[in-house]
């Protein structure tokens, strides 16, 4: 059976799953649709490779031959690259695909299996809409196929209707979210991404009707999973911020938000604006001893907040 046809079929199956009324095949469609596109990845890769050198573009293990005319590369065995060897390839071949998504799509899938404690049929519809757009703009754009033809209509009018409905309740949500007066752009932004911590789904509206943050109320139209501004701020926070605070401690700098000194939530203290987004308290950067800036880590000092753990340190001595 081809890599493409198996492709057809996993995505298929998904949508198959997602119409049954049974909740345990939800966590079956996330996987299929997302190994239905890993897959079409691999048919492109391997329709790529050369003749002869046994799907080189997609195996793990790769060998050079000598041949007539110089040195080739063949596939070795019959393991297959892995996500990031796929991205890394298509990527190096000028292949363009919507990785953010793709990692929106993985992370849910994950997180459906392992974490979420509800998993309604309206929270898996995130998830497909995901799907649909980029297994449309790969089937239109790389393999140069009509996606209807490719997949059937019944499994294409399917992905369409869920991803229409989707995208219709999508935007009244951030609709009634952009009414809100922000005070910064960023925290608007992580509002408008934020995913339930129940269930996964970005389905999040703004349910009062005033226009200040502070009294609003979000509710999840998946699960009807109700969270204040305290609440919905520090999740939001925390996922939005997560990817680039990890990213720059690799490379060993700050974190862009820390958790709050003063009222402890998570990742609502923004080092930026120097400000916690759900309390207000600000701290001193600056050591009022030596000059140099206070690290993050020590922000809030209980001892004394306007100096580093150095001068803490000196002036402890100097009492003794």
């Amino acid at each position: 059976m081809s890599i493409l046809k198996n492709a057809i079929d996993s995505i298929s199956i998904g949508m198959e799953d997602y119409q049954n009324p049974d909740p345990r095949r939800l966590i079956s469609c996330t996987r299929n649709l997302y190994a239905g596109i890993l897959l079409l990845f691999k048919h492109k890769l391997s329709s790529m490779s050369p003749p002869g050198s046994d799907e080189v573009l997609i195996k793990k293990m790769i060998l050079p031959y000598n041949s007539s005319t110089g040195i080739q590369w063949k596939g070795v065995g019959k393991n297959t690259i892995d996500v990031k060897g796929i991205e890394d390839r298509l990527t190096s071949l000028g292949i363009s695909v919507d990785w953010e998504r793709i990692n929106k799509i993985q992370n849910y899938r994950n997180n459906i299996e392992h974490y979420y404690s509800s998993i309604p049929q309206k929270s898996v519809q995130t998830v497909i809409s995901d799907s649909f757009l980029v297994i449309r703009d790969f089937i239109r754009n790389h393999l140069t196929q009509d996606p209807l033809i490719l997949l059937g209509k019944i499994t294409w009018e399917s992905m369409t209707n869920v991803a229409e409905v989707y995208q219709a309740e999508k935007g009244e949500c951030i609709e009634s979210i952009m009414k809100i007066d922000w005070k910064y752009d960023f925290l608007k932004e992580a509002f408008l991404r934020v995913a339930c911590d129940k269930c996964g789904s970005d389905l999040i509206e703004e349910k009062s009707t005033g226009l200040n943050r502070e009294s609003a109320e979000f509710r999840c139209r998946s699960c009807d999973k109700r969270y204040d501004f305290e609440n919905m701020a520090e999740l939001s926070m925390d996922q939005y911020f997560s990817g680039e605070n990890f990213a720059n401690f690799k490379d060993g700098g700050d974190p862009v938000t820390i958790d709050c000194p003063s009222c402890f939530r998570k990742n609502t203290y923004n080092l930026e604006i120097n400000e916690c987004v759900v309390c207000d308290d600000s701290y001193p950067t600056k050591c009022i001893g030596c000059g140099e800036k206070i690290p993050p880590s020590e922000m809030g000092n209980l001892d004394n907040t306007e100096l580093c753990s150095w001068c803490i340190q000196v002036r402890l001595k100097d009492d003794d």
